[in-house]
């Protein structure tokens, strides 16, 4: 790849990264960089010696973003930038609907009833016996509580593959 790259281009070599592990592999080798902010693992392969890397090769599959914001992290790393925002961190609102889920779940395993559910968790006055069969909450709990019973279930194997599972069914 020296052909290619242009005059720009920074080589970095693994035995002067500050705290780095380097070992070698029967194809390549191995580099453990712990960072200030997060610890980088690169895998060199088809290289003889560890002398110094020059180009970054992403395969393009399924976790190429993934991937990428991997790299550009190392890339802001090695040039003294701060942390960027992970690619595919859980947006805040969906981790508040997730916490709700989990609270109800406990909720409802320690033996509360749905009413009992949409006063401690959505509701700041008392819901009256009598508005409780009509009541828009009843219908949200309810809600709630079969998301809940999804994630239980093994839905929430999809947040550890966030946000690449994002429209396809959890395997039940």
């Amino acid at each position: 790849m020296p052909a290619s790259i242009g005059p720009s281009h920074q080589t970095v070599h693994p035995s002067r990264l500050s705290s780095a592990s380097v070992w070698e592999q029967s194809d390549g080798f191995q580099v453990l960089w712990p960072a200030s902010t997060r610890t980088h693992q690169l895998v060199a392969e088809g290289c003889d010696s560890p002398s110094g890397i020059d180009a970054v090769v992403l395969p393009l599959d399924g976790a190429f973003e993934t991937r990428l914001d991997a790299a550009r992290q190392f890339w802001r790393a090695l040039s003294g930038r701060p942390l960027a925002p992970a690619h595919g961190a859980l947006p805040q609102q969906a981790k508040i609907r997730h916490i709700l889920n989990l609270r109800a779940h406990d909720g409802r395993r320690t033996g509360a009833t749905f009413r009992q559910l949409a006063e401690t968790l959505l509701s700041r006055e008392p819901i009256a016996p009598r508005d409780w069969r009509d009541h828009h909450l009843r219908h949200k709990v309810r809600a709630i509580l079969r998301r809940t019973e999804r994630m239980v279930a093994g839905g929430y194997r999809d947040l550890l593959f966030y946000p690449h599972s994002r429209g396809r069914k959890s395997d039940r």
